[in-house]
């Protein structure tokens, strides 16, 4: 009975370790992102996010999603 007690607190622990190494993450790629942006396209260290261009922050936020689920491999 104690494993079921523990259970929700165990849930909001991973829950702040995620949003952690999440912000983290996001403040690298958004340092990173402008300065891949003065790059000419092919030299670029990752493809396009989609047909238009995004703006800084979102770009940054995309980089971050398609990059965190490698964290958890």
């Amino acid at each position: 009975m104690t494993a079921l007690n523990h259970a929700p607190a165990l849930c909001m622990q991973e829950r702040r370790q995620y949003r952690l190494l999440f912000w983290v993450i996001f403040v690298v790629f958004l340092i990173i992102t402008p300065l891949a942006r003065l790059l000419p396209s092919r030299w670029r260290p990752w493809p396009p996010v989609g047909d238009a261009r995004l703006p800084l922050i979102a770009e940054a936020r995309a980089v971050t999603h398609r990059v965190l689920p490698f964290a958890f491999l």
